[in-house]
Parts: C-alpha cells; structure tokens; sequence
C-alpha cells in the first residue's frame, strides 16, 4: 500500500507537534495567568500541529487516490528549501533578524513567483513589510527581542 500526500505530510506535522512537545518539556518556568512563560506559544503551537496533523492524516485515509508524494523535481526542490532554511539559521546567527530575514523573503518570493508576473519592487515591499511586522509583533507585543547577529553585537 502506498501511502498518500496527505496521510504524510499530516504523519509529518503530528511528529513535529510531538517534538515541539518534547522539547519545551525541559522549560522550568511554571505556567501562571500572569506571566504564561516560554512554553506557552510553542506548546498552543504543538497542540494545533497535532490535531490538524491527525486531521490530514485521516482525511488522507480516507480520499488516498495513489498519487506519490513527490516527484523527483519535487524532491529537489524540497531539499534546496531546507538548505534555503539552514543557510538562513546560519546567516541568522552572524547578521542577525533584520538583516537576514528580509533577503530570505526575497529570495523565496522570487523562486515561488516564476510564472506569475510578481514585479521586483513588489517582492522587496513584501519582503521588508513582512519583516517589520513580525518584527513588531516580538517586540511590541511579546517584549522580545530578535536576533542582531554576532557581527553587530
């Protein structure tokens, strides 16, 4: 039996709520009503992955229609998107948020706009627009402060 888009990518999302779970586990800050602490985002985060995880996954059982996963090109892309996102943990660490995150959008916007007729000024607006609004929302709204990068510290 062939297993379905769906029953893995909602396997997929169910092993990465679990591992999300297991990794905020080790926080010790107690969770109050007055201050929730660092594992209540990703906890509400791991909570959404499973259940919407275990949803996919039923949903593949029952529609499986016997398509493959991915192709071969869909393969490559796959990986050049994790290494996408393993070059900008890395660039994360020496230029920190405001400097990395904006060039990744870019980048990503470019790749995903080929055949659609996204104009250049348009995919730097989104990549900066994004970045300041989540930028905004740790800062304001959580009171954290992201990454500047060991090159500007």
């Amino acid at each position: 039996m062939k297993l379905s888009r769906d029953q893995i990518t909602g396997a997929a999302v169910v092993l990465l709520g679990l591992y999300v779970f297991a990794a905020i586990s080790g926080y010790s800050v107690p969770f109050t009503a007055s201050y929730p602490g660092p594992r209540a985002l990703p906890g509400l985060a791991a909570i959404g992955f499973v259940i919407c995880g275990t949803g996919i996954f039923i949903n593949g059982c029952r529609h499986h229609d016997g398509t493959p996963f991915l192709t071969k090109q869909g393969w490559g892309k796959l990986l050049l998107n994790v290494l996408l996102l393993a070059l900008y943990i890395l660039a994360m660490k020496y230029f920190g948020y405001s400097i990395a995150t904006p060039i990744l959008l870019f980048i990503l916007s470019t790749w995903y706009a080929k055949g659609y007729t996204a104009k250049l000024p348009a995919r730097i607006i989104f990549a900066i627009a994004v970045t300041i609004i989540v930028y905004l929302a740790y800062h304001i709204a959580f009171g954290y402060n992201l990454p500047v990068g060991e090159f500007f510290e």
